[in-house]
């Protein structure tokens, strides 16, 4: 009786401590489900921030602080290589143009504008800046267009044209027209070159289109008069019949003769 006493309570003791370790082991599970379950929480919390349009962008959440930044996206201007156009001497105006598009499009700084042009001087242009810094010292980039343009740009004698009033341009336009085209044109008045010029197009077109004879004949047929006229028939001539004489005769002056 004692040792099947014993053998109960061991029995029942081991099978305490192995319930012990089990509830033990679902606490660690549950603990561990529990942390899961919160870092899921914090992560669709972040998520939703980052997707809703009406939440603050700037705001940063205690979760989100120990990632990392998102790093700023990158302009196309600084990833797009634009090479800078070289001078030469020749066409300052378009070199100008082209060269102040690529400060705008780089975003190069008024300061850093003349320098960077230094490097794309070639040949007389070249020599030429030697001399200007020389002399006059470093300037600013309108200073440097201004003189670059007085040296290769045309003189006044090459572009008459920009002394001239806007007026002035369109009586020189008309006055070199045709005489059927300027009369019209000047009856329009136009208060513009480019409109002078749309003018003269037009009319120069409708005195064209005049002046082609119109296929009356082809498309209404000919006219009364020509109706049901009878055409006469031409017959050849009748033939003569001549002696031998005669024919010996004309065969001495050259003339032809019918032999049948």
């Amino acid at each position: 009786m004692d040792t099947r006493g014993k053998t109960n309570i061991e029995f029942r003791n081991e099978v305490s401590e192995v319930l012990a370790c089990h509830e033990s082991s679902f606490d660690q599970i549950h603990a561990t489900l529990q942390t899961i379950f919160t870092d899921l929480q914090v992560l669709k919390a972040q998520t939703n921030v980052s997707t809703t349009g009406d939440a603050n962008p700037f705001a940063v959440s205690d979760a989100s602080q120990s990632t990392k930044p998102y790093p700023q996206p990158r302009t196309p201007n600084s990833t797009l290589k634009l090479y800078f156009p070289k001078f030469t001497g020749e066409d300052p105006t378009r070199w100008i143009y082209r060269a102040e598009q690529h400060f705008e499009f780089q975003g190069i700084v008024p300061a850093q504008r003349v320098q960077l042009a230094l490097f794309h001087l070639e040949g007389i242009a070249f020599k030429w800046h030697c001399w200007f810094v020389k002399f006059k010292g470093f300037v600013n980039w309108t200073e440097f267009t201004m003189a670059l343009l007085r040296r290769f740009g045309p003189t006044e004698y090459e572009k008459p044209s920009e002394t001239l009033t806007h007026n002035h341009l369109i009586d020189i336009f008309i006055v070199g027209l045709k005489g059927e085209v300027r009369l019209d044109v000047k009856l329009k008045t136009p208060h513009t070159l480019s409109e002078a010029i749309g003018v003269a197009r037009l009319v120069e077109e409708c005195n064209n289109l005049q002046k082609k004879p119109t296929p009356t004949i082809d498309l209404l047929g000919p006219p009364p008069h020509l109706k049901n006229t009878p055409i006469a028939e031409t017959s050849p001539p009748p033939i003569k019949r001549i002696t031998y004489q005669e024919a010996c005769n004309r065969q001495e002056n050259g003339l032809c003769v019918l032999l049948r």
